[in-house]
C-alpha cells in the first residue's frame, strides 16, 4: 500500500490544466477554491532526450509568483522526487 503525505506550502507541485500543458512550481497556497498560487513556475515539455522544464510565463519575472485560476487546473498533485530535484537544481542552482 502506497502512503502518500499531503501537500504542505513550499513543497514543489504539479498541476495539469485544462489546456494540456503541465505546470510544476512551489505550492504557496491553494486554500481558496477561486485560484492556487505557485512562485517560480515552469512548463514540463518533451524534449528528443526526454523531458525539460522551460519558463510557464516568457515575459514575467522567473522568480513571480502566480495565482492560477482554479477552473483551469484539472489536477494537482506533489511532484515526484526525481523531477522534484531537477526543478530545485534548476530554479536555485542547487543539487540536492
Amino acid at each position: 500500500m502506497l502512503i502518500q503525505t499531503p501537500m504542505k506550502l513550499n513543497d514543489v507541485v504539479s498541476l495539469k490544466l485544462i489546456g494540456g500543458d503541465e505546470v510544476i512550481g512551489k505550492l504557496m497556497d491553494e486554500r481558496t477554491d477561486s485560484y492556487v498560487e505557485i512562485k517560480k513556475p515552469l512548463v514540463v515539455m518533451m524534449a528528443q532526450q526526454g523531458f525539460g522544464l522551460m519558463p510557464f510565463m516568457l515575459t514575467s519575472n522567473p522568480d513571480a509568483t502566480v495565482k492560477i485560476d482554479r477552473s483551469h487546473v484539472l489536477a494537482l498533485s506533489k511532484t515526484m522526487d526525481q523531477v522534484s530535484k531537477e526543478y530545485i537544481k534548476q530554479t536555485t542552482g542547487l543539487a540536492v
